[in-house]
Formats: structure tokens, sequence, C-alpha cells
């Protein structure tokens, strides 16, 4: 017999029984609307056709379903000439529902139940709602919510729980679910049949700021229903109907004797300011999730369920932190009361993912995700998608934009792919200008097999260097030099070669499946597949193919995609063998992103020209390569065991014309990485931004970084040099690295200071307010401190500091902005930027050839001036490949209305 009601408001169910039965007839108001045409047809069809017609405002018709059509009117009114019906469900948009709840209620005197699957009606509406259907005798359910559903009588009234097959959710069981989000009352159905558990009744009782049927009247229905033996309840923060229901059980008021587990989600939410998600899961005052749990926990005695220890709960039942410990909880608690589980489990809760990718990562076992055939017709897209390597990027105006560098926004730092650039300073060149164009660093072990390619890349015949030679004999910059030659570069058979080489390789080993090299492969299979893209001719390996295929074997680790060149190349008769190891080589370190598809098959493909240039550049821009032994060994490769020389070391010689030793190149490494990037903004990334827009080569895209770099931008580091030489004119440095001259720095500093102070006060009172600056201090952004510090110089200073690595010139700039601020020529102590950086460890680089005259002032100029294009190079690099794959050509024009015309 049921429990007298305790209810000081109007509820017409007793059990859960009567909330969606066989007998139920519906009608659907916006029946033909986007979401309710796709969802009743399904609903009607698994309940039987409880659906006896539809209103749709101004329009008449019918809807189609698998089991006969439903009836579509443009009145309500009309409806009621033709059907009865006790259940209206409402899809309106959230103004309407009101006018709608009045009129179901207006011409239908049999009406029990009103479910309103709408979100966001508005509080008013909401308690209007409920003031009429309380005065009506008509039981809400909703806003914002998915429906009720009845597994037991096979029924579906209003939203889309169980989702599109709810006769494979809705199983027949002893379990009712009341769930304040929609979609997690069907994940709950799911979960449970994991543990062997069914439902009895699912509602969905939506999340607004008023719940109309709320857990009180859901427990007492409950209680009431002899098919359920426990309840799941899905609680989000917001509202008092938990603590309510829970404090009427424990007075007594309301009779309520079966296992709970609840679940209580939202945590997060409690430091938001306005609701998120559904309309009422929005925390207040005691009514949070932290709060929630404390009330059921409180009610349980037990504390949350831990999945380690499935004994510890209690006949009441026990709270779960997540949903997908309810299972669990709901079998642990059965067995407490020795009660069986409806039927036996189904399917698991384990990871079943469809993608999964670990190559490269040595993981145990137990880390290892097996990754399952997805189900049709999904297992045939993914294994399509599987076959296409490399991303595709979404076009777009990249007039300003970049997706390969940024300033970061707090430090202010430039970073490249995600990589500070004094991050950036541990790495040798070679792994730089790799990471620039695949977004990862190869392995230390494949930068002798890169350093091979990158040197063997570098060579052009002497008609280039004699273009070189007559540009500098016209006073050619070192940018106008070197703008010259990579012109003449084009695209050409070396770049169109290695392009077909690469892109035959990624569509072979995509056509075989392969996302890892390191895993097996069909070497046969792959030889015979492979004459259908890599294109043939007639040479065998010679020396340098030899070479670099010796060189291949002891470095596989393994790669299949470099063992399978090497044997290919031995086998087969090729246009140019060298070249296709190389490709091989290239594509296996890109292998990793474009499997992950960080990059795009255009610069994976693009690999050789990219480094070809860089590397073609950067002995081109050497000062005197007809006087430099290593620079000959490499252009004539008669010696092939010097081809292994590290390119961090060949872009040294090529610039100072001397070996290093192992400081002067780490020096070298951390100069050239500070100045890979500044961001998209600067003239030189724009410039070679603009040539990828208007369709060009990727050779004369590297054109337009070099003419948009010049005195201004890139050479000024001459400024600084000049300073510093005349700075120490008068001073005997013997060795920039170490004070073994006792000079005293800070008393040089104030003299400087003094000097500049009287100058600029001179310049000042002559009204010439152009004079000149002390270059590489002070910054835009760095200044509105009393002392103020450039993050990145910092950096840099500390690390070369910790390892013991000094120099004169830097300390000097270090007392010269303290000594400005002291003698008044600076209102605050400047930061030594991190052009002071280039500047002082190029001038420390060049020292002992300038001290011994073999190397004169103007050509300093240049060598700072080439640094800088050498680094700068590396970070272009990365700014055309990305504009390549995001932009759109033309897409670096000024529009219109941002032009002016200047009388």
């Amino acid at each position: 017999m049921n429990q007298n009601k305790p209810f000081p408001y109007f509820v017409g169910i007793d059990s859960l029984e009567q909330v969606a039965t066989p007998e139920s007839r519906v009608c659907v108001m916006n029946i033909l609307g986007s979401e309710s045409s796709k969802v009743t047809p399904i609903s009607h069809a698994f309940s039987g056709g409880n659906v006896v017609a539809g209103v749709q405002y101004g329009r008449t018709g019918k809807l189609e379903t698998p089991i006969g059509d439903i009836p579509v009117y443009s009145r309500l009114a009309d409806v009621m000439k033709h059907h009865r019906f006790d259940t209206g469900v409402i899809y309106l948009p959230p103004e309407a529902v009101f006018y709608a709840v009045t009129e179901l209620c207006h011409y239908n005197k049999e009406l029990e139940k009103i479910i309103i699957i709408t979100e966001k009606v508005s509080v008013k509406d909401q308690r209007l709602i409920r003031a009429v259907c309380q005065s009506n005798h008509i039981d809400v359910f909703g806003a914002n919510c998915l429906g009720v559903a009845d597994s037991w009588n096979h029924v579906r009234i209003g939203g889309a729980l169980g989702g599109d097959r709810p006769e494979e959710t809705l199983l027949k069981g002893s379990v009712a679910i009341h769930s304040n989000s929609g979609n997690f009352s069907t994940t709950i159905a799911e979960y449970l049949k994991t543990e062997g558990f069914g439902t009895t009744t699912i509602i969905s009782s939506g999340k607004d700021i008023i719940i109309q049927f709320a857990v009180a009247e859901f427990l007492y229905a409950a209680q009431n229903d002899p098919r359920t033996r426990a309840v799941v309840l899905y609680v989000e923060p917001g509202g008092y109907y938990e603590k309510q229901a829970l404090d009427w059980i424990q007075s007594g008021k309301l009779q309520f004797n079966k296992p709970i587990v609840a679940c209580v989600t939202g945590r997060w939410k409690s430091n938001l300011t306005r609701a998120c998600g559904h309309a009422g899961a929005l925390a207040g005052e005691g009514d949070d999730a932290i709060s929630k749990e404390g009330w059921f926990d409180e009610y349980f005695g037990v504390p949350v369920f831990d999945p380690d220890h499935p004994e510890r709960v209690s006949e009441r039942g026990v709270r779960v932190a997540s949903i997908q410990h309810i299972p669990q909880a709901m079998k642990a608690i059965f067995k407490e009361l020795g009660l069986e589980p409806d039927f036996e489990p189904r399917g698991s809760l384990m990871l079943k993912p469809w993608f999964g990718n670990d190559f490269g990562l040595n993981l145990p076992l137990k880390l290892r995700i097996p990754v399952v055939e997805a189900i049709p017709p999904y297992n045939e897209e993914i294994a399509r998608v599987n076959k296409q390597l490399g991303a595709s990027f979404m076009r777009q105006n990249m007039r300003n934009a970049s997706g390969a560098s940024r300033i970061e926004p707090k430090t202010y730092v430039a970073e490249l792919h995600g990589k500070p650039v004094v991050e950036l300073t541990e790495y040798p060149l070679e792994s730089n200008m790799v990471f620039a164009l695949t977004k990862m660093h190869p392995e230390p072990e494949l930068l002798p097999l890169i350093n091979i390619a990158l040197n063997y890349l570098s060579a052009v015949d002497d008609s280039f260097y004699q273009i070189v030679q007559q540009a500098r004999a016209n006073g050619a910059t070192p940018n106008e030099v070197l703008t010259a030659v990579v012109a003449l570069l084009g695209d050409n058979e070396q770049f169109r070669l290695g392009r077909e080489y690469i892109k035959g390789l990624i569509d072979l080993f995509s056509e075989l499946g392969v996302r890892d090299v390191s895993r097996e492969i069909d070497f046969q299979q792959a030889e015979a597949l492979a004459q259908q893209f890599i294109p043939g001719g007639n040479q065998k390996p010679g020396p340098f193919a030899q070479f670099l295929a010796g060189k291949m074997r002891e470095s596989f680790r393994p790669s299949n995609i470099m063992r399978f060149a090497v044997r290919y190349a031995e086998n087969h008769p090729l246009a140019d063998p060298d070249l296709f190891l190389i490709a091989a080589l290239f594509l296996h370190v890109a292998f990793p992103t474009l499997v992950l598809k960080r990059i795009s098959r255009d610069t994976a493909e693009n690999l050789i020209t990219y480094l070809g240039i860089e590397a073609k550049l950067t002995l081109l821009a050497s000062l005197r390569p007809r006087e430099n032994p290593l620079i000959q060994k490499i252009l004539e490769r008669k010696e092939l065991d010097v081809l292994e020389t590290s390119f961090n070391r060949v872009a040294y010689q090529a610039v100072f014309g001397e070996a290093p030793d192992s400081v002067q190149l780490k020096e070298f490494s951390a100069l050239l990485a500070l100045t890979l990037t500044n961001g998209p903004g600067t003239l030189s990334a724009k410039g070679a931004k603009e040539s990828v827009s208007a369709r060009n080569h990727i050779s004369t895209a590297f054109a337009g970084f070099l003419t948009n770099t010049g005195l201004a931008h890139g050479g000024s580091g001459y400024e600084a040099i000049e300073f510093l030489l005349d700075s120490f004119k008068g001073e005997t440095v013997t060795d920039p690295s170490r004070n073994v001259d006792n000079i005293d720095l800070q008393k040089l500093a104030f003299r400087v200071a003094s000097d500049y102070l009287e100058y600029k006060n001179e310049a000042k009172l002559k009204g010439n307010l152009d004079y000149k600056r002390i270059p590489c201090i002070n910054h835009p952004v760095f200044k509105d401190k009393l002392v103020n510090i450039d993050p990145r110089e910092d950096y840099i200073r500390k690390r070369f500091q910790e390892e013991g690595i000094g120099n004169i010139f830097w300390d000097f700039y270090h007392y010269l902005v303290e000594a400005l601020y002291k003698v008044g020529a600076s209102n605050k102590i400047y930061c030594v930027n991190i052009d002071a950086v280039i500047a002082v460890i190029s001038l420390k680089l060049m020292w002992n050839a300038y001290h011994s005259r073999r190397l004169a002032e103007a050509d300093m100029q240049k060598i700072g001036f080439i640094i800088f294009l050498l680094g700068r190079m590396v970070g272009v690099s990365a700014e055309i490949a990305d504009h390549r794959d995001r932009g759109m050509d033309m897409d670096c024009r000024t529009p219109i209305k941002e032009t002016r015309y200047i009388v």
C-alpha cells in the first residue's frame, strides 16, 4: 500500500510505474522543430506508437516514423477535435513555453503530465508554469530535460533518453535513475549494464533554478514502486531539493528505505559568478557541490566510495566521486543487502579507443593502450583517415598572424612552436633547423646523419660564389649578397626531385598503414609497391650514397624508413640515389609529427628545399670561402668523413673563418638561437610571409625575408660593436672572457656615461633631439621599474655565469646602465636588452682575429649582420612553412581603408 503523501503541494504520481506507461498518449508541441523531428520518431517507434498528434504553429502535415505517420496540426484546438492525450511534450523556444503550458491546460482537461524539453526558460515563467499546473493538478518534468522513460514498459516520452537506439540502453532491471543531466541519464544506464543492472524508470529532471519533479517526489514514487530496489541520483550544484528529501526521510515525514547511490558533481563551479551549462547549476549560499556532498555523506554514514575498498558502503547507500564508480558501488550495496544483480554483466568500462599512438615511447605493458576496431561505418572512415599523413590546416588571413611564433604575453619572450628562444639556446644549429620545420628536435643520435645531409646540400657550383664576389665588390650589404644568390636557386632540379622522393615515400608508407617507424613491415611488399610511387632512373649508389647508407645502417635504432630506403637504393636504379637517401632520412625525422598531424605534407615534402636553401646560404655567407680549408673540403666531397662535421661548427667557420673551441661553439649556438624569431610582426618575417602570399617559390620567400632586413633591422648590431670599440679605446683587452688586464669596468662605465650625458645635453641645447642613443639598452616593454631587466638577457647571462663563461663587454654593459642612472643621464636603470647579448658575444668571438689584425672593423660589422641573418633564417623557415599551410593568396595586402594619401 502506498504511503500517505508528505507533500504540501500537488504530486499526482504515486509510483514510478505511473511515469511512463503503455497507456500514455502524447501530444508534441513544435513537433517539426529541428530536435523533435529527429527524436520523436524514435520515441514513437520504441514506445509502440504513443504519440497521437503534434502541433506546429502555422503548419499542418505529418511526421513520418518507422511505424507510421503522426498527424501534425497548426493549432492545439484542432488536435483536440480528433485526439485524446494525457501527456504534453514541449519543444518550443523559451519565450513560448509558458503560452504552450497554459494552452495545454486550457484545452485538455484530461491532461496529467507535461514534459518541457526546452532550456533557458526564465525563472518567472517557471514559477508561473508551476502555479498553473499545480492549480490544474498536473505533474511537470523539466524544463531543460530529456524527458522520462520506463524500461519495463518499453516507453520513452519527450527527449532522447537512450539515444538513437533506446532498446540497447533501456534494459529491464531494478534501478531507478533521477538525473539533473539529460545525457548522463543515458550514460548511467549504460554504465549500470556493465555490472548486470537494468533500470525501471529514468527521469531527466533538468537543472534550471526550479526543478518541477524533484528528489523528494522521485524518492516517494520509487519507494512505492515494487520493481525498484535501488536508486541513482546524479546531482549538480544549486538548490536545496536533495537536503529537503534527506531531511524528510530522517524526520520520518517521507518513508524511504531503499539504497541510494549519489553522484555529486560540479566542484569547479564554486568559483563562478554566473550560470554555466545548466541554468541552475550555480553554487549559491550553502548549496554548492561540497555542501551537497556533505548532506549525502552524513545521511549514508560512510565516506565517499573507494573502488579499492568496495566493502565500505552502508545499507542506505554511498556517494561516489565519479559516475564510472556507480556500477561498482551498486554492486557493493547489493552484496551488502544479499541481493543479486538483474542479469549477467554486459560490456565493460575499460577504455576502448579507436585511435592510439605510442610510437617513440617505451611504455610499460600496463600503460600501453590497445586500439580496438571501431563499429561500422566508423571503422571504414578511420581506415581511410589513417592513410592520410600530415595535417590539413584551416586557410585564413595570415597578414598579422602566425601559427609558428609568438611573443609570450607575460614574459615578452619570443617563442617558436611554443618553445622560448632562450630554451632553444640549449640546442646546436642543426637541431634547431630541423625543429623549426618539424616542430620537434631530432634525437641526438640522429644529428651525425643530419649533419652529413646538410653539408651535402650546402654545395653550389662556382657561379654562385662568383655572384657573391661581384655583389660584395659592388658594395652590397650581406642581406643583398644572399638575396642575389637565393633568387637564382628557384625551384631547381634538386628541390623538385627531393620533393618527389619524399612524396613517394609518404605515399608508400601511408598505403602500408605504417604509423610507427619502429614496427616491422614486409619489405618485399614495400619494394613491390614502391615502384608505383618512387620515380626511377639509371643511377646506382655512388661513393656518397654508399657512405650515407653505411652510416644509416649503423644508426637504424630501428627505422623502417631508412632500412627500406637503403635496401631499395641498392636494388633499384634511381635518378639520384644520394638525394633519395637524404629524403628518407628527413622523412624519418619528420615522421612522428607528420603522423600526429602537427605538420602538413607540404612541409614534409619540401624539407630538402627548406634545409637545402639554409645550408647553401650558410656557406655562401662566408666572407672568404676559398681561404677556409673546412669549407673547401665540404664543397669538394673528396673526404666524405668531413661531412659528419657538426653543421653548427661549419657555420661558425663559415662566419669567422677559423675553428672554434667548445665554449665558442656554445656561445655561437646561443647567439643564433636568440635571433631565431621576434614573432610574426617583425620586418623579416613579414617579408617572407608577403612573398608566400604572392604565391612565390620557397626560395623567393627566403629572398623576401632577406630584402626585409637591413641596417635598421638585422644589421644594427654594427652600432653596438662600434660603440663598444669606441668605449674600450685605449684599453688593453687581451682576453674578453676574463679580465686578465684588470680593467676597472665600473670606472670605464662612469667615464662613458659622463661623456654621454655631456653629449646629450649639448645636443639638446642645440635643438638636436635626434641625437645618437646608446645601442642595446632600454626596451619598449621592460622600462617601467626603477631597475629594469630583459628576462631573455637575464636568462642567458645567468646560464653562462653558471657555466663559467665570462664576457667583459657584457659586464661593462651592466655597469653602464647603472652609471647612466647615477650620473643623471637616465631617470631609471635601463635594462641591458637582448640585442646587447648578440653584440657582446659577437664581439667576443671576433676579438682574437680583430686584435691580431686578421679582421678589419668593417668585416666585424658584416659578421654581426651575417650572424643575425643565419639565426633569423631558421626562424623564418618556420614562418614560410606555416604561411604556406594556413595562408591565402594575397592575404598580406593592406586593405584600402587602412591606407593613407599624404599631401
